[in-house]
C-alpha cells in the first residue's frame, strides 16, 4: 500500500490552489504554533535547569531570571497557541468558503447532465463533507507538519548544544515519532476512508429520502425498513472504524515508546557523560526533561497523516466533479463557436419557416435524462414570441422532461432545441436566464424575506412591484396577514406556509423575471380547481399584458382553463410504444375533434364524486394512461 498515491498527490496540489490560501496568515499560524510549542520546550528546559540549580543552594538572585523566564514562557505558550488557532482557522474557513463558491459557480454554469449524473447523497457529501475535509487539511495536516519540523529543530539544537550524543538520540526519536508512527496512522486512515466513502454516501442518500418522503414512507410502511437499513450501514461504519483503529493505535504507541526510549537513553548517556565530567548536573537535567516537551510537536502528526488521506480522497472526488463540469462547458463552447449562421438555418429545416431564426424551435427533438433511455420524441414545433402554449398528458409521459429540455437544462438525446436561433443547451447559462425562465414543480424557496425570494428572478424588484405580483397570483390577502409584509422571513424551503401558497409564490417569482420565455411546470399543483383554473388562465394571458409580449409555456393536468391558450399540445404513447404529440391545436379544436380530450374536459366540470364513480382507474388525460378503453361508451362515440 502506497503511503500517498500519485493521483492523490496531484489532486491535493490542484485543490490547494483552489483554496486560495492566504500565505501571510498561514505562515503566521506556523510561527505562532512553533513558538508556542517552542515555549513549552523552553519551559521544560528552564524549569529543569532551575530545579537542579536550586538544589545546589545558590544565591536567590541567581534564580530570579529563570523564575521570570518560567512565568513568561508559561503565559506565552497559551497566548501563542490561541493566535495559532486564530490564524490557522481563518485560513481554513476562508479556503472552504472559496472552494465551495468555486464548486457552486462551476456547477451552476455547467450542463445539468453533470449534476444529474451524481446521486443526491453523493453530491451532498461532495459539497459539504468533502469540502470540509479539504479545508481541514490546512489546520490538521499541513500546518502541524511545519510546526513539528521547526519545533524539532529547536529541540535538537538546544539538547545538541549541551550533549551531541543525546541530541542525536533525540533526533532519531523524533524521526521515529514523526515519520514511522504517522505511516501506520496513514495506513489505518486509508483503510477507514476506502471502506467508509460508499457507506457515507448511502447514509446521506437514504437520509435525504427519509426526510423528503417521510409521510409517504410512513403510510406505505416502508419507513421502518429504511431506518433499519440506516442502522445497519451505521453499524458497518463503526465496525470498519474499529478495524482501522488498530494501526492508528499502533501509531500512538510508537510515539509514546519513542519518547520513553529517548528519555531513557538520555539518562544513560547523560549519566556516563556526567561521570566523565563532560556534562554538568544542570545540563543533564535539561537533556533529560526537554525531550518530554519536544515530542509534543510530533504528537499531532498521526492525525495529520489521517487527515492527509481524507483530504486526498475528498480532493479527488471534488476535482472529478469540477473536471466533468468544465469538460461539458468546454464542449458546449466549442460546439457553439462552430455553429455558423448557415448551419443554424439548416438546422431549422423542417419547422415553421417564420420561426427559423427566432423563437423556441425544436427539430427532430428526442428527450431523456443523462445515461437514461429516450423518454419522448421526436418533436418538431416552433413557438414565436408572445404565444401561450399548454402541454398536457398523463403523469409520467414526459411533460416536465420536455420543459427541462426546452430550457437547456437537459441536453437532447437527438435533434436540436434552439432559442433565438442557437442551441439552448450549449448557450451560457447567464445568457439563457436573460431570455428564458423555468419554474420547476419543486423550485426552491430560500430562507429569506418574501421580497428577496422574488428578487431571485430580478434583483431590481421594488416593494410595490412585489405587492402587485403577489396579488396577481392570488396572494394579496395572504400578504396582508404577514407580520412584516414583503419583508417577512420565510422558513427553510417555505416549510411555514402551505403547498398552495408556496406554489403561488414561485409563480410570482416567475412573473417577476424579465425573461421573454416563461416555462412553468404544473402551476396548478396543490391548488383546488376553483383557484387553479383562474390562475392558469391569468398565467396564459400574462404574456400579452406587457408592452413586450412574452411566450408562456406551461405543463399542466388541468384542461378547463386552456381556452386561454393559443396552442395546446397533447402528449400520449403511440401504438408503437413511443411518446409523442398525439394531437395539437387550440382548446376548442381539440374539444371538437378529440373525443378523449372532450370527455376529460367534461369530467373536470363534474363533481369529484362523479369522477371517482365513473373513472375508477384514472382520468385518461390526468391519470397514468391515455386510451379510449378508459372512457365510458358515450364518450367514445
Amino acid at each position: 500500500m502506497k503511503a500517498l498515491p500519485q493521483e492523490e498527490r496531484v489532486a491535493l496540489r490542484r485543490i490547494i490552489k483552489l483554496l486560495e490560501v492566504n500565505k501571510r496568515d498561514f505562515w503566521l499560524s506556523v510561527l505562532a504554533g512553533a513558538v508556542g510549542i517552542g515555549s513549552a520546550v523552553g519551559l521544560s528546559a528552564v524549569s529543569a535547569w532551575m530545579i537542579t540549580r536550586a538544589s545546589q543552594m545558590p544565591p536567590v538572585m541567581a534564580l530570579s531570571i529563570s523564575a521570570t523566564a518560567v512565568r513568561a514562557l508559561g503565559v506565552s505558550k497559551a497566548v501563542l497557541r490561541y493566535f495559532n488557532r486564530i490564524f490557522s482557522h481563518r485560513v481554513a474557513l476562508y479556503g472552504m468558503s472559496s472552494l465551495r463558491t468555486t464548486v457552486y459557480s462551476t456547477l451552476a454554469d455547467s450542463s445539468t447532465d453533470v449534476v444529474t449524473s451524481v446521486r443526491r447523497g453523493d453530491l451532498l457529501a461532495r459539497m459539504n463533507t468533502d469540502v470540509d475535509a479539504v479545508g481541514e487539511l490546512i489546520v490538521k495536516g499541513i500546518q502541524p507538519t511545519w510546526v513539528a519540523f521547526f519545533v524539532s529543530l529547536i529541540s535538537v539544537a538546544i539538547v545538541g548544544s549541551l550533549s551531541l550524543p543525546i541530541g542525536i538520540v533525540l533526533l532519531l526519536g523524533l524521526i521515529v515519532s514523526g515519520i514511522v508512527g504517522p505511516y501506520f496512522a496513514l495506513k489505518g486512515g486509508r483503510l477507514a476512508e476506502e471502506t467508509q466513502v460508499k457507506d457515507r454516501t448511502e447514509i446521506s442518500s437514504r437520509a435525504l429520502t427519509m426526510l423528503d418522503s417521510a409521510d409517504e414512507l410512513r403510510i406505505s410502511g416502508k419507513l421502518s425498513k429504511l431506518e433499519a437499513a440506516q442502522a445497519h450501514t451505521e453499524a458497518k461504519i463503526y465496525r470498519n472504524r474499529d478495524a482501522a483503529a488498530r494501526p492508528q493505535a499502533l501509531s500512538i504507541a510508537i510515539d509514546t515508546l519513542a519518547m520513553g526510549a529517548t528519555v531513557v537513553l538520555a539518562i544513560i548517556i547523560g549519566s556516563l557523560q556526567l561521570a566523565q565530567g563532560t556534562l554538568s548536573e544542570t545540563a543533564l537535567a535539561v537533556c533529560v526533561l526537554t525531550p518530554l516537551a519536544a515530542f509534543e510537536g510530533t504528537q499531532p502528526l498521526g492525525e495529520a497523516a489521517i487527515q492527509l488521506v481524507r483530504s486526498g480522497k475528498a480532493a479527488q472526488r471534488i476535482l472529478d466533479l469540477l473536471d466533468r463540469a468544465r469538460a461539458a462547458s468546454s464542449r458546449s463552447e466549442t460546439a457553439a463557436a462552430q455553429t455558423t449562421p448557415a448551419a443554424r438555418a439548416n438546422a431549422g429545416a423542417g419547422v415553421a419557416a417564420d420561426a427559423a431564426a427566432s423563437g423556441l424551435v425544436a427539430h427532430d427533438l428526442i428527450i431523456g435524462w443523462p445515461d437514461g433511455p429516450d423518454v419522448a420524441g421526436p418533436f418538431n414545433f416552433a413557438f414565436p414570441r408572445g404565444k401561450a402554449v399548454a402541454i398536457v398528458g398523463p403523469s409520467g409521459i414526459g411533460k416536465s422532461t420536455l420543459l427541462f429540455s426546452m430550457s437547456g437544462m437537459l441536453s437532447p438525446h437527438a435533434g436540436s432545441m434552439r432559442l433565438e436561433g442557437r442551441e439552448v443547451s450549449r448557450m451560457d447559462r447567464t445568457e439563457v436566464s436573460q431570455l428564458l425562465s423555468l419554474t420547476a414543480e419543486d423550485a426552491h424557496i430560500f430562507e429569506t424575506s418574501v421580497l428577496e425570494n422574488l428578487r431571485v428572478a430580478r434583483p431590481s424588484v421594488t416593494e410595490r412591484e412585489a405587492i402587485v405580483l403577489l396579488a396577481e397570483v392570488g396572494l394579496g390577502e395572504w400578504l396582508t396577514q404577514l407580520p412584516d409584509g414583503v419583508h417577512t422571513i420565510m422558513g427553510e424551503d417555505a416549510a411555514t406556509i402551505s403547498g398552495g401558497e408556496r406554489r403561488r409564490l414561485l409563480l410570482a417569482r416567475a412573473l417577476a423575471s424579465p425573461a421573454q420565455y416563461l416555462l412553468l411546470d404544473e402551476p396548478g399543483e396543490h391548488l383546488d380547481p376553483e383557484t387553479a383554473d383562474p390562475l392558469i388562465r391569468d398565467l396564459l394571458r400574462a404574456g400579452k399584458r406587457t408592452q413586450h409580449p412574452r411566450t408562456i409555456i406551461l405543463a399542466t393536468h388541468r384542461l378547463t382553463p386552456l381556452d386561454a391558450a393559443d396552442h395546446v399540445i397533447l402528449l400520449a404513447r403511440q401504438e408503437n410504444g413511443e411518446v409523442g404529440v398525439a394531437h395539437s391545436g387550440t382548446h376548442a379544436e381539440l374539444v371538437a375533434s378529440v373525443p378523449e380530450y372532450a370527455w376529460a374536459v367534461a369530467q373536470e366540470a363534474a363533481a369529484p364524486e362523479a369522477i371517482m364513480a365513473e373513472t375508477p382507474a384514472a382520468d385518461p388525460l390526468l391519470g397514468p394512461t391515455f386510451t379510449a378503453e378508459n372512457m365510458p361508451a358515450e364518450a367514445q362515440r
